[in-house]
Formats: C-alpha cells, sequence, structure tokens
C-alpha cells in the first residue's frame, strides 16, 4: 500500500465505556472531529481529552459520560441526554445545547462561552467557576444549580432569579 492510500484509509475509533472497558461504539475516522454521532447509545461513555469539535451529538445517550479537559468548539448536542455527565475543564465555546438534559451535570471550570443553552434543563448542574459568558439561557432550567464567585454569567443574566443557589469557594 502506497503511503498516499495508506493516509485516506480511515481507522476505527473505540469508545469505551469509562469504567468497564466496555467498546459502547465503534466509529470509523481518523479522529472525532465533526464525526456524527447523532442518536448513540453511548451512555458512560470515556470521552475525556478527545476534540470532538463540529461533532453532531444532537439526540445522543451520554448519561454519566466523562468530557473533561475535552474540546467540543462548535459541538450540536441539542436534544442529548447527559444526565451526570462530567464537564470538568472542558470547552464547549459556542456549542449548540437547545433542549439537552443536563440534569446534575458536572461544568467545574468549565468553557462555555457562546453556548446556545435554551430550553435545557440543568436542574442541579455544577458551574462552579465555569465561563458563560455570552451563553443563551433563554427558558433554561436552573433550579438547584450552583455557582460560585468565580462562576462567570451573561450580562445581565441573575442566576439567583433562576432558581440557582450560590456555593462557597473552596
Amino acid at each position: 500500500m502506497s503511503m498516499s492510500t495508506s493516509r485516506r484509509v480511515p481507522a476505527l475509533i473505540e469508545i469505551k465505556h469509562k469504567n468497564s472497558g466496555e467498546i459502547l461504539y465503534l466509529v470509523e475516522a481518523r479522529n472525532l472531529m465533526g464525526v456524527d454521532l447523532s442518536g448513540a447509545p453511548l451512555a458512560g461513555a470515556n470521552l475525556s481529552r478527545q476534540n470532538l469539535s463540529r461533532s453532531n451529538l444532537e439526540q445522543a445517550d451520554l448519561q454519566e459520560a466523562d468530557f473533561s479537559f475535552s474540546m467540543l468548539y462548535n459541538a450540536r448536542l441539542a436534544r442529548a441526554k447527559l444526565c451526570r455527565a462530567q464537564f470538568h475543564g472542558a470547552s464547549l465555546h459556542s456549542s449548540d445545547l437547545t433542549e439537552a438534559d443536563l440534569t446534575e451535570a458536572n461544568f467545574y471550570h468549565s468553557n462555555l462561552f457562546m453556548c446556545d443553552l435554551s430550553r435545557a434543563i440543568l436542574v442541579g448542574a455544577k458551574f462552579i467557576g465555569a465561563d458563560l459568558t455570552g451563553a443563551v439561557l433563554t427558558d433554561a432550567n436552573l433550579q438547584g444549580a450552583s455557582f460560585d464567585g468565580d462562576t462567570i454569567w451573561p450580562e445581565g443574566f441573575d442566576p439567583l432569579a433562576h432558581g440557582a443557589t450560590t456555593q462557597a469557594t473552596e
């Protein structure tokens, strides 16, 4: 096989469960940037430290998935199930999270700059140290969500008036 031919052959990427190591999904691609995982059954997936920029994860089941330190620039996560997902240190810059279920998701020190969280369910989510500059939170449910003094909200947005509560900085 010539060198130019080998570059065109996609690889198989295994997406595994974060605890059991079980293969949840196989993706035929060189990397995860721009892949279509819409509707994929990825509950508990280990997607930490991955570049999922411009990927389509709409309506995927990503409950309890680990996205720690991942890049999700311009990712499409509309109507995805992301309950208890971990986004520690992740960057979701300009991503579409409309109507996503992010119940008890952890956005510890995450970048949610310019994200669309319209009608998202953020009940009990943790925004400790998160940057939500320019995020759209129209009709988002923030009941019981927590934040601290380092959390940056969109200009003019009052998280307390939307049901969020403060947490002391550790």
